[in-house]
């Protein structure tokens, strides 16, 4: 008879329910969502908007609230009906409720379970400042309420900005406005004329004080403690249990903090108070609370002195206890926050067994956040703020002699962004791409080849020069135009601008690419191998996989055999400093900084190397009958010529002296040119030096699931081949070495791609449709931003960030040979995952690339691919082929040379001039300037390069130093 006035009453039940005190509480909430959903089948949005919205409101916060059922789904469904409500309780129209729902909003995202924090972190702060922006505009006394919700949303905008930005600033700014608001409300609540919020306001405040204002925190702290006290006036056990009980959690947290009186003292108080809030807070009424408690008893049994082994005890079954709750699926940064706290407790105190099951806990806490961030750049974030983690529970492994344990916990930490990558492409290789793609790599596409087009203009207007090198390169390290150095300021600052906006709207683009990814919009769950599915990586009983991890304090090198037990080998000491940082200050720095040096002291960094990783003591203990190497580095050690370190060191290894390191600078296949100097002499160089090399062949993969992908990939049997050569025309020896493959592999002139007509979109359609790429010319690491490495072809560059869309996909390549500079040259950043060129093509579809650690000498580098793919046409393996023909090179001696080379590449080289100066004569006649500089600079190379041939012949081993040999590596199957 009356449904408007009976929906009335379901709605004011539904708030009488969620303020009840008697009963309990979880009925009451399940109550008060019954009655709300009553009002809801008459307040339809569109017959009573107003109560609707009301009671949408209402709704989210009973759901809130709620206990029973699943917190996350709980805090989702609230989410919901807040957005509902906001769809009537507009700004313009109902300013206050819509700030109140828009700060419920910001409460319920600060609070989200699903989804990214950090994500949920900048919408709770959106949702807050929203609200802000109408309560500040109030007046002052207008209700002491409204004072005190803009203390609450200063408060958790405390606790966000803290989680966002760990911003002191922003700290202070907030808590003092929330101390000032919470103030300006009590001049109007007092504990007479409303107590309940009275109580509730100095609970607020003790919560502000103890989160720390400017001052001593000693007395902050007490600060916090009065206003407790203060709260407990009102907040009696008998009539506000749930809140009497949340305010002696607080006061545990305060009197555990305590600074002042004594420490021993201060946390039993807390222990008492903790066990108080236990009294109301139970499992089964409020298992979150519960939960929180359960962690804070843990963590002050851990602080407190007396009977340690009790102490102990009690602190390990507390934390237990609150992860019955707290758990990987449910509340996964509660987890990981208690995890953590039990696996570190065991840890120091030697409980291998419990530390893993701790940080066991903890890492699918990690992973399960990881899984929920649709941002590729925050599941990085995710995992390199927990990174620790896995270190400490592989250290617990190998503790209790739990090896394949171990090893499964280093391939769940590494490369994991690479790895999402390669299982989206290995989707995308037998499936139609979605149209929403499709015109996103088309937007992509087009940004790079307007960026190639302001670039470089035209093949003639490049000038190239090395990642890093001072004064050599634009803004984002890339080939600077000549062009450039007859801009006026303004123009050259345009310029810069224009490349700028470009690459920041192909960031743009990048991301939403990413977005559509199925791994990273959760349509596919990526499945960890265990130490038997790596172990079937192994073809062969000659074969072991080397995987390398460092820790904190030591290096470990899990050996897996094709039919053998595993084992580790710990290089005692070789931690992440004395290590990794090592490498990185003498091996990785100088290459970019100072090359000569760098190559000056290879030879000694190398042998210090092996020496701290003990090799000959691994390879004599556990290698024995072993041929084949497949080795997974770990960060600095990615970049690691692991051929060349030394077994055996000769009597004096054959340096490069200053004038021949000029020279080889020359006929880099980097971005360098240099001075004219053809001096060539340096210390003789020794042949008795026995190399990792000379013992075994070896592969380098970035991890097992890598290598596992690889290995899933259909075999390919044909051996028709493509190449790329010398897009840019000025490599001396690259068409020398081109030409002998074309020749050997019988390539047809439409799938050799010579300079100019070696285009980026030429490139593309050859890669579909050849088995082995060839691919020989310039190309550049850009190591401050991955994704633009780049390989420089006629046109433009081909950049990391191309390769890695499914655009790309070349599902029938089985090889490709990069014979460039620096295609496998990057950093590794904590996570350990090696984007480079090199893993680009294999994510791209490849099944093995050769690529190169470092910028290659040109000579070196043809003689070297040919020796290669002799191997292969006589049936060697990749990684033999590749040992083979390093070994035949380092061996060549200078009459060798003579004999069976040097007339054939003076030939060349000669016919090379012969065109480079019938070029400049063009460009000097037209009055082409731009033109002339270009080939007299050729010119001038390839002549140092004559002399360079002349003297090579007197040398002894003219390649015998690894600068020449070791910076190519195999990887893949």
């Amino acid at each position: 008879a009356f449904p408007q006035d009976w929906a009335m009453i379901q709605t004011n039940l539904g708030g009488a329910y969620c303020e009840r005190i008697k009963g309990k509480r979880a009925d009451n909430i399940e109550q008060a969502i019954a009655h709300c959903i009553n009002a809801l089948k008459i307040f339809t949005k569109s017959a009573f908007p107003q109560h609707w919205a009301m009671t949408q409101n209402n709704l989210g916060n009973a759901y809130v609230d709620r206990i029973k059922g699943d917190r996350a789904d709980n805090i989702e469904e609230a989410i919901s009906a807040y957005k509902d409500a906001l769809k009537i309780r507009t700004k313009s129209a109902f300013p206050k409720q819509w700030a109140r729902t828009q700060s419920n909003l910001g409460n319920a995202y600060f609070n989200r379970i699903k989804g990214d924090r950090a994500d949920n972190l900048e919408q709770a702060s959106l949702h807050l400042n929203n609200a802000l922006k109408v309560y500040e505009k109030m007046n002052l006394f207008e209700r002491y309420k409204i004072q005190t919700i803009i203390g609450n949303v200063h408060s958790i905008k405390n606790k966000l900005y803290q989680k966002l930005y760990q911003s002191d600033h922003h700290k202070l700014d907030n808590l003092k406005k929330a101390i000032c608001a919470y103030k300006n409300a009590l001049e109007i609540c007092t504990k007479s004329t409303c107590p309940q919020h009275w109580a509730g306001i100095q609970q607020n405040l003790g919560n502000t004080y103890r989160n720390g204002i400017e001052g001593e925190r000693a007395d902050n702290i007490e600060q916090a403690i009065a206003h407790y006290e203060n709260a407990l006036q009102i907040y009696t056990k008998f009539a506000f249990p749930q809140n009497w009980a949340m305010t002696q959690n607080n006061l545990g947290n305060a009197y555990s903090d305590r600074i002042k009186g004594e420490k021993s003292d201060n946390i039993e108080q807390g222990i008492a108070h903790y066990k108080n809030a236990l009294k109301i807070f139970t499992k089964s009424a409020f298992p979150q609370d519960w939960a929180t408690t359960q962690n804070n008893l843990g963590v002050a049994y851990k602080k407190i002195k007396g009977d340690r082994a009790d102490n102990l005890e009690q602190a390990i079954a507390h934390y237990r206890n609150s992860l019955q709750i707290r758990t990987p699926e449910n509340f996964p940064l509660d987890c990981l926050h208690t995890a953590c706290n039990l696996g570190n407790l065991a840890l120091d105190n030697n409980n291998w067994q419990l530390a893993i099951e701790g940080y066991a806990l903890a890492i699918q806490a990690v992973e399960q956040s990881r899984s929920w961030a649709i941002d590729e750049e925050r599941r990085q974030e995710i995992l390199a703020d927990s990174i620790y983690v896995y270190g400490n529970i592989v250290q617990a492994c190998l503790n209790l002699g739990q090896i394949e344990k171990g090893l499964e916990y280093t391939e769940r930490s590494r490369a994991q962004r690479l790895v999402d990558m390669m299982a989206s492409n290995e989707l995308y290789q037998g499936g139609e791409i979605v149209p929403e793609v499709k015109q996103l790599l088309q937007d992509y596409e087009e940004l790079q080849q307007r960026i190639n087009l302001l670039r470089f203009g035209s093949a003639s207007e490049v000038v190239p020069v090395l990642a890093g090198s001072p004064n050599k390169t634009m803004s984002l390290g890339m080939p600077v135009k000549q062009s450039d150095q007859s801009l006026t300021r303004e123009a050259l600052l345009q310029y810069q601008k224009e490349i700028q906006e470009l690459e920041a709207k192909k960031q743009q683009v990048w991301q939403q690419l990413r977005r559509y990814d199925p791994v990273l919009a959760g349509q596919v769950q990526v499945e960890h191998l265990d130490w038997e599915q790596m172990q079937q990586l192994i073809e062969e009983s000659t074969t072991a996989l080397l995987s390398f991890y460092t820790t904190r304090e030591h290096t470990h090198i899990f050996i897996l055999f094709k039919d053998r037990s595993p084992q580790v080998f710990t290089c005692q000491g070789q931690g992440w400093k004395t290590l990794q940082i090592w490498i990185f200050n003498n091996w990785f720095k100088p290459y970019v900084e100072a090359q000569s040096e760098w190559k000056q002291k290879m030879g000694d960094f190398l042998e210090e190397l092996a020496e701290r990783l003990q090799l000959q003591e691994l390879v004599g203990h556990y290698l024995t009958g072993i041929e084949e190497l497949i080795i997974v580095p770990y960060r600095y050690l990615h970049q690691i010529p692991f051929a060349a370190l030394p077994l055996k060191r000769g009597e004096q290894e054959g340096l490069l002296a200053a004038e021949q390191e000029k020279s080889s600078l020359a006929q880099n296949r980097g971005m360098v040119f240099a001075s004219k100097s053809s001096k060539s002499s340096g210390t003789k160089p020794v042949t008795n030096t026995t190399y990792l090399c000379d013992r075994f062949r070896i592969r380098l993969v970035p991890s097992c699931q890598i290598l596992h992908y690889c290995h899933q990939r259909p075999a390919i049997p044909g051996q028709e081949m493509g190449i790329v050569e010398d897009a840019t025309e000025d490599l001396p020896f690259t068409s020398f070495e081109c030409k002998t493959l074309a020749e050997m592999y019988q390539v047809p002139a439409k799938q050799r791609l010579q300079g100019r007509n070696a285009t980026v979109k030429s490139y593309h359609t050859l890669a579909q449709q050849v088995h082995i790429l060839h691919s020989s010319h310039h190309a550049q690491s850009n190591p401050m931003e991955l994704l633009e490495s780049h390989l420089r072809l006629g046109d433009g560059s081909l950049t990391l960030g191309q390769l890695l869309t499914p655009g790309w996909r070349m599902p029938n390549l089985s090889e490709v040979f990069a014979s460039a500079c620096e295609v496998n040259f990057t950093v590794t950043d904590i996570t350990d995952d090696l984007l480079s060129l090199a893993t680009g093509f294999l994510c791209a579809g490849a099944r093995s690339v050769v690529s190169t650690q470092w910028s290659v000498d040109d000579l070196a580098s043809a003689l070297l691919a040919i020796f290669y793919y002799h191997g292969r046409r006589s049936g060697m393996s990749r990684s033999q082929a590749l040992q083979q023909g390093q070994i035949k090179l380092r061996n060549l001696t200078g009459k060798e040379f003579a004999d069976n080379y040097q007339t054939q590449l003076t030939e060349h080289l000669e016919q090379k001039l012969k065109e480079a100066n019938t070029a400049k004569q063009n460009a000097k006649d037209q009055g082409d300037q731009e033109e002339l500089d270009k080939w007299v600079t050729i010119v001038d190379k390839f002549e140092i390069q004559q002399k360079r041939l002349e003297s090579l012949s007197k040398e002894d081993f003219p390649f015998a130093h690894p600068f020449f040999w070791a910076g190519f590596v195999s990887q893949g199957i």
